[in-house]
C-alpha cells in the first residue's frame, strides 16, 4: 500500500525543484512533489545530465532506474524506492525516485577497524588508509540485505556500494511500519554482459529460498505483464538477458560466488 500510494504521488504531483544534490555523478536534484494534501521528497534525474560512460548506452541510466522499480515491485520484493518516468519537468525526461530517510539506527554495512567488525557481520575486504590505517568494509545477512543481494544478481547491478543501501522510510511520519533496507543508484543495472558489482558478496553460495526461486522461474517465464512493463526502459536484448540470467540463477540454486576474472567491486566501495 505504501508502495502504490508513494508511485501515485510520484506520477501525478506537482514537482518543486529544490537544487541539485552534490557529489552525484550525474545532474541529480532533490524535488518535492505535492498530491492532494501530501508532500513527498524525491530524487530527479533527467536523462540529459547523465555522464556519458564506455559500456553503457547514452541517456538510458534514468530509464534503468525505473525498470529496477518495476521489476522489484512485480517480484514483491521491495528493495528499491518507487521510481517513475516523467517527461515534464525542468531538465527533460527523467526518473523521479521516492527519497528515503535514512533512520539513522542500522549500519547494515559497516567500515570498522580488524577489530571492531560487528559480532553479526561478514567481512568483505581489507583496505589500507594513507595513514597505514588497516580497515575491514563487512555486512550483515538480515533479511534486508539479502534482498537487495538477490535483487543485485537478478539486476546485474555493476554498482552496488554501501552508500547505496539506505534503512528508513520513504513517507514522512507513517511510523515504523515503513521502514525498510532499500537500494538506490541503481542506473547501472541490465547490461546484456555480465557486470556484477557489489559490496554484497557475503551471501554467496547460500541455497535460494522457495520464494527466490519462484521469482526466478517468474522472470525466466517473463509474462507479459513484466514484458511490458520493462520493454519501455530496456532494450529487447537486455530483457532477453536478464531472463536468461534468471534461468541460470535458479538452474545454479545458489547464490552466485564472485568470478576471479574482473572486478566484482565497485569503487569507490563506499
Amino acid at each position: 500500500m505504501h508502495a502504490a500510494f508513494a508511485q501515485q504521488v510520484l506520477e501525478q504531483g506537482t514537482c518543486t525543484i529544490m537544487g541539485a544534490i552534490p557529489r552525484a555523478s550525474n545532474d541529480t536534484r532533490l524535488v518535492v512533489v505535492d498530491h492532494s494534501g501530501t508532500h513527498l521528497k524525491a530524487v530527479y534525474k533527467p536523462a540529459s545530465g547523465e555522464r556519458p560512460l564506455a559500456d553503457f548506452p547514452p541517456h538510458t541510466l534514468s530509464l534503468r532506474e525505473v525498470a529496477s522499480y518495476r521489476l522489484s515491485a512485480h517480484l514483491d520484493l521491495n528493495v528499491v524506492p518507487p521510481t517513475v518516468l516523467r517527461g515534464d519537468l525542468g531538465a527533460g525526461p527523467g526518473s523521479l525516485q521516492a527519497y528515503v530517510e535514512d533512520s539513522g539506527h542500522d549500519d547494515a554495512v559497516a567500515l570498522t577497524g580488524v577489530d571492531g567488525i560487528p559480532a553479526d557481520h561478514t567481512p568483505m575486504f581489507a583496505l589500507r588508509t594513507e595513514d597505514g590505517t588497516d580497515l575491514v568494509l563487512s555486512h550483515d545477512t538480515r533479511e534486508g540485505l539479502r534482498a537487495i543481494a538477490f535483487f543485485d544478481l537478478l539486476a546485474n547491478n555493476a554498482d552496488r556500494k554501501a552508500g547505496h543501501i539506505i534503512t528508513g522510510s520513504y513517507l514522512p511520519g507513517s511510523g515504523p511500519t515503513s521502514i525498510g533496507t532499500y537500494g538506490i543508484d541503481n542506473g547501472l543495472t541490465f547490461h546484456a554482459d555480465e557486470k556484477v558489482r557489489t559490496v554484497l558478496w557475503g551471501f554467496s553460495r547460500l541455497s535460494f529460498r522457495a520464494e527466490e526461486i519462484d521469482a526466478l522461474d517468474e522472470v525466466a517465464r517473463m509474462p507479459r505483464e513484466l514484458y511490458t512493463a520493462l520493454a519501455e526502459c530496456l532494450e529487447e536484448a537486455e530483457i532477453e538477458s536478464l531472463r536468461s540470467r534468471a534461468e541460470r540463477l535458479g538452474e545454479a540454486g545458489t547464490f552466485t560466488e564472485p568470478p576471479q576474472d574482473r572486478t566484482v567491486i565497485p569503487w569507490p566501495p563506499i
